[in-house]
């Protein structure tokens, strides 16, 4: 099923899975880095991160 976007109660996390990946978005930068940090294998190895 394409277009799902799953998110907290308040929609300030959201994750949206597609084929060959998914994009995740937090409410803060420090959310965000800590996100990376603790799942950097999950990241593209792209040089531009995507």
């Amino acid at each position: 099923m394409a277009g799902i976007l799953i998110t907290d109660t308040r929609m300030q996390r959201i994750h949206h899975p597609y084929d060959g990946g998914a994009d995740v978005f937090l409410a803060t930068s420090d959310e965000r880095d800590r996100m990376r940090d603790r799942h950097a294998d999950w990241l593209s190895g792209h040089p531009s991160g995507l």
